[in-house]
């Protein structure tokens, strides 16, 4: 067919010869579902699909229409709507055919065409981390979901089929969409509760960034279940016997393992071995009400032994994608360690298919609350896009927010709020209403009077108290606030102050700082002050107490130049470092920045981000080293004594002649150390060398150099050096 051939068929109407009949097995399913005239216009669909996709050939051989036929099909086990049907096997003709939208939307209507026109968009989106290409793309891609929730659901279910045959793409492409789908698209799956997708998605991306140990775990697991099948079969017998004779007749018990990327992170977090993981076997009970949810639950805690905090009510308190489940960890048989899922059936349903479980239940009012609930963070993402300054700053909050654990609370009124963990009740107040948020004063949790930073918890009830007298918002909010809406809206305030406001509210600021360390701005004057804002940047105090009170600069940072100020000679530009406690700076969270990862014990250098809150970076790294004297962003800091236990992520190149069997001893030698590896990259250098660049989790700069010094001294190693972003 010739490049021209097509826009002249979508003239016609695609009826009679021209309409192609679906494959069998494709119709059978969407037949036990759709009508007629849904039936009719999914066959148009494929037939467009089929004639402008008819030249093209997928990497492994097959013809193109093939990829959208298998994605329309995921949707269809999803019970979709014939729209999103359509759009599934429309959705390359924009990108790789000659179709316009104008064609579709005259063909299908404005919602197939809006449909594929925003999933041809995220196409073309490049995640190379750091770009502002990718920053844009992501801002276009969240929008495109927003408008539309099919969107994401054609994007994901897209995303799947491409996943399940990326062996055909080159090696370096498969590491890249993989990366990609765990840091994107899984949790984005997740966040719209599409839990089994979810799974999937992280398995498959998991297996081909790191083959030999989803192996090597996949072998572990099949050698455990081996090992207790009888038990496990005996545990769901019992259970379904111990729940039937206690009046729950109607139940289902289906036993089932955590997907292998779930473990391995539970391993890589918690820092045991696979076999202290205390669900990896789980059951999951299905009723048909909420009332034989929690009727099982004390049944099987009389029957087993419930494990110390590890109960959760889902049901009670619903996650922000709508899941509902109630879950206990229970020693079975033998002191056998179980996790135990209590759902209704419909519930069940929702986990598993999140969003896309509303369209298969329109009319039910329990579906369709879920789906409010998990389009939610979805609705909020034009909210926050108007409030935020760039694109940066909007990507930033989004992966941010895709990626964070939840607490559940409540208002004095009942109503169940869901925020990121670490929420203050300044970010409370801003997820109720903006307006409550620009008025608070105070606050009180379980009725007692807390302050405004204190870090809440789930099951709490918080009552914000406000007040109807406009007073100026304090831009020390930003350094512990940890959700994007509130941040966003905290810095839109800011910078709609009048200059004379940001500069009180700077100077405000500022002298609090300054008063922690016995200090008062009042002692800054003449050519010492000069001197001091000379080496922070700035051209005079007012501009500086205007930064601070727009939030272009953070508070605790200035105040450490301050401090070292009144020794300040000329030609001396000396700065005390700044303390680093606990991973923080002045109770402010600190990064760690991913181009040259320092660890405890490094010598390391603030760099005050407005984006960010404050990054740590290496000295010797490149990235900073340029601008350490330029820019007062940037401070000398030094490390304090941890009270908790931390793990650094570390880097480091290893050469070693290229035999059989190196990697592995690579590998034992870390595990004997109890080092953890969080990745690693090979390359051949030439026939008889190889590189390895290994990233690992260590506890300070000794634990690195001890295990330096081990794989230094394997007989095949040639070199072993510490990546640090320094060349």
């Amino acid at each position: 067919m010739s490049d021209h051939a097509l826009p002249n068929i979508l003239l016609n109407d695609f009826s009679g010869d021209n309409l192609l009949r679906l494959p069998s097995n494709f119709y059978k399913s969407a037949k036990l579902y759709l009508d007629r005239k849904s039936l009719k216009k999914i066959q148009k669909a494929y037939s467009v699909a089929f004639y402008a996709h008819q030249d093209q050939k997928r990497r492994d051989g097959s013809d193109y229409i093939s990829h959208p036929l298998e994605v329309a099909k995921i949707l269809l086990d999803l019970k979709m709507d014939s729209d999103s049907i359509c759009s599934a096997l429309l959705h390359d003709v924009l990108e790789d055919c000659d179709v316009t939208k104008n064609n579709l939307n005259k063909l299908f209507g404005s919602d197939v065409a809006e449909i594929v026109d925003g999933v041809s968009k995220l196409g073309k989106l490049d995640m190379k981390s750091g770009s502002e290409r990718e920053v844009n793309n992501l801002q276009k891609m969240m929008l495109a979901m927003s408008k539309d929730v099919r969107v994401v659901l054609v994007k994901i279910c897209d995303r799947l089929h491409n996943m399940r045959t990326i062996e055909h793409l080159p090696r370096f492409k498969q590491i890249q969409k993989s990366k990609e789908t765990i840091e994107l698209y899984g949790p984005l799956a997740l966040r719209i509760g599409m839990q089994d997708i979810r799974s999937e998605l992280e398995d498959l991306s998991f297996k081909c960034i790191h083959p030999l140990r989803a192996s090597m775990l996949e072998s572990a697991i099949k050698k455990s279940s081996g090992g207790r099948k009888k038990i496990v079969t005996k545990i769901r017998k019992e259970l379904k016997k111990r729940l039937k004779s206690n009046g729950i007749e109607d139940v289902a018990v289906k036993g089932r393992e955590k997907n292998i990327y779930s473990i391995y992170r539970k391993i890589k977090s918690k820092h045991k071995p696979f076999s202290e993981i205390l669900d990896v076997y789980a059951f999951r009970i299905l009723v048909d009400s909420v009332d034989d949810c929690y009727r099982s639950l004390g049944i099987i805690h009389n029957y087993f032994s419930p494990i110390e905090n590890r109960f959760k009510d889902y049901i009670a308190i619903p996650k922000s994608n709508g899941y509902q489940a109630l879950h206990t960890s229970l020693l079975a048989l033998s002191a056998f360690p179980i996790e135990v899922q209590i759902q209704t059936r419909n519930m069940s349903s929702i986990a598993s298919f999140g969003i896309a479980a509303h369209w298969q239940y329109k009319t039910k009012e329990e579906n369709i609350n879920s789906g409010l609930r998990a389009t939610k963070w979805l609705t909020g993402l034009v909210d926050l896009q108007k409030k935020t300054n760039t694109p940066a700053e909007f990507a930033q909050s989004v992966k941010t927010d895709l990626s964070s654990d939840e607490v559940y609370l409540f208002s004095p009124k009942g109503d169940i709020y869901a925020l990121r963990k670490g929420a203050t009740p300044i970010d409370f107040a801003y997820e109720v209403h903006t307006d409550l948020g620009d008025t608070i004063i105070g606050c009180r949790v379980n009725r007692s009077d807390v302050p405004l930073n204190i870090e809440l918890e789930t099951g709490q009830t918080v009552e914000i108290i406000s007040s109807k007298k406009d007073f100026e918002l304090d831009p020390s909010w930003l350094n512990y606030v940890v959700t994007s809406k509130a941040r966003s809206a905290i810095r839109t305030r800011l910078r709609k102050q009048k200059t004379s406001d940001a500069r009180k509210a700077g100077k405000v600021l500022l002298e609090t700082e300054l008063k922690r360390g016995g200090k008062s701005l009042s002692e800054y004057r003449g050519s010492s002050l000069k001197r001091i804002l000379n080496s922070i940047g700035v051209t005079s105090l007012n501009k500086l107490l205007t930064d601070l009170g727009l939030g272009k600069r953070t508070g605790s940072i200035i105040a450490e130049r301050f401090y070292s100020g009144l020794q300040i000679r000329e030609g001396i530009k000396d700065v005390n470092p700044v303390l680093i406690l606990d991973n923080k700076i002045e109770s402010v969270t600190v990064r760690f920045a991913k181009c040259c990862m320092p660890v405890y014990g490094d010598e390391v250098v603030a760099h005050s981000d407005t984006e960010r809150g404050i990054v740590i970076h290496h000295k010797k790294c490149k990235q900073v080293n340029q601008f350490l004297k330029k820019d007062s962003r940037y401070l000398p800091a030094i490390w304090g004594e941890n009270k908790t236990d931390h793990q650094y992520k570390a880097k480091i190149d290893v050469n070693t002649e290229d035999k059989v069997g190196v990697l592995s001893d690579l590998g034992s030698v870390f595990a004997r150390s109890a080092i953890n590896i969080g990745s690693v990259n090979t390359m051949t250098i030439d026939k008889k060398f190889a590189g390895f660049e290994i990233e690992i989790e260590v506890k300070d700069k000794e634990e690195l150099q001890n295990i330096m010094q081990k794989v230094r001294s394997m007989k095949l190693t040639t070199s072993c050096k510490r990546n640090i972003n320094d060349k």
